[in-house]
C-alpha cells in the first residue's frame, strides 16, 4: 500500500460505487422487472454530470455516515464531516473529518499533498495543470481516490455508464427541505442511490452506497450541500505546519511496471 493509502485510510473517499438502502415500503413506486438502467434514470444522471461540470467554483459541504462491521456481524456507525472547494481548472482543498480520522488534499496546480493533521505527517506529489488530470493521475499512480469524483465525469466517460446494470426513478422527495427526484442504481458489487435537486441546477442532494459484495451490506450516506463560490487559488497551496514532517511516496505504477 502506498503511503498517499495509507493517509487516507479511514478518511473515506467515496468514488463511483453508489447505493441502494431505503426499505420497500419508502419505494414510491417498485423497481421495473427489466434488468437493464431506464434511459430516462440515466439521461438523469448525464444532467447531474453536466451541472457539477458547469460549475467553475464551488464549495462542497457533507455530513457523512459509515458503517463498519464487526466479525461478529454487528453494525457500528460513524459520522464526518467532507468539504470540498474547488476552483477551476486547477485548484482544490478537501477536508475530511471524521470520528477517528482527520485528513486534507490540497491541490495547486503544480503539486498535490495529503495531509494528516493529527499525526502531523504529509506526502506531495508533482501534478499536472488541470484538476481533471490531478485526479486521474493520483488515482493511477497512488491509488488515492477524490470523493465524489466519478460524479464529475458522468455523461463524459462512457465507462461508468456501462457498470450500471439496472437503474429506475424512485419518485420525488425531499432532502433538507429541498425538492429532488430520487433515482435507484445497481452495479456489480454496489447498490446506490441518488437524489438529484428538481430546482435549479440539477445537483445531487444525497447519496447512499451499499456494498453488496460483503454479505453485511455495510453503507455509505452523504448528505451534501453546495455553494457556487470558493476561495481563491492562493488558498490551494500546502503550508506545513511548524511541526508537520514530510514523507516520500512510492509511484505504483512504476512498482508494477517492475515485477
Amino acid at each position: 500500500m502506498s503511503v498517499f493509502r495509507k493517509l487516507l485510510a479511514g478518511a473515506v473517499a467515496a468514488p463511483l460505487a453508489i447505493g441502494l438502502g431505503v426499505a420497500a415500503q419508502a419505494q414510491t413506486k417498485p423497481a421495473p422487472a427489466a434488468a437493464k438502467p431506464d434511459p430516462d434514470a440515466l439521461a438523469a444522471l448525464n444532467k447531474m454530470g453536466e451541472a457539477l461540470r458547469a460549475l467553475n467554483a464551488f464549495t462542497l459541504t457533507a455530513d457523512v455516515t459509515t458503517e463498519q462491521v464487526l466479525d461478529s456481524g454487528q453494525k457500528l456507525q460513524y459520522g464526518g464531516d467532507l468539504k470540498i472547494e474547488a476552483l477551476r481548472p486547477s485548484g482544490f482543498k478537501i477536508h475530511m473529518d471524521f470520528d477517528h480520522k482527520e485528513r486534507e488534499i490540497y491541490y495547486d496546480g503544480k503539486s498535490v499533498t495529503l495531509f494528516a493533521p493529527k499525526v502531523g505527517y504529509y506526502a506531495s506529489v508533482p501534478a499536472p495543470p488541470t484538476i481533471a488530470a490531478t485526479v486521474a493521475t493520483i488515482s493511477d499512480k497512488y491509488g488515492v481516490e477524490i470523493p465524489l469524483a466519478d460524479l464529475f465525469q458522468l455523461g463524459v466517460d462512457p465507462a461508468l455508464t456501462a457498470r450500471i446494470q439496472s437503474g429506475f426513478d424512485v419518485g420525488p422527495e425531499k432532502v433538507g427541505g429541498v425538492a429532488c427526484e430520487h433515482y435507484a442504481f445497481r452495479q456489480a458489487a454496489a447498490d446506490w442511490q441518488v437524489w438529484i435537486r428538481s430546482d435549479g441546477p440539477a445537483l445531487p442532494c444525497k447519496m447512499v452506497i451499499t456494498t453488496t459484495q460483503d454479505q453485511a451490506q455495510p453503507q455509505y450516506t452523504a448528505v451534501m450541500t453546495w455553494d457556487d463560490k470558493a476561495p481563491a487559488q492562493a488558498a490551494y497551496t500546502f503550508n506545513p505546519p511548524a511541526n508537520a514532517h514530510r514523507i516520500t511516496v512510492a509511484d505504483l505504477s512504476a512498482a508494477g511496471a517492475t515485477k
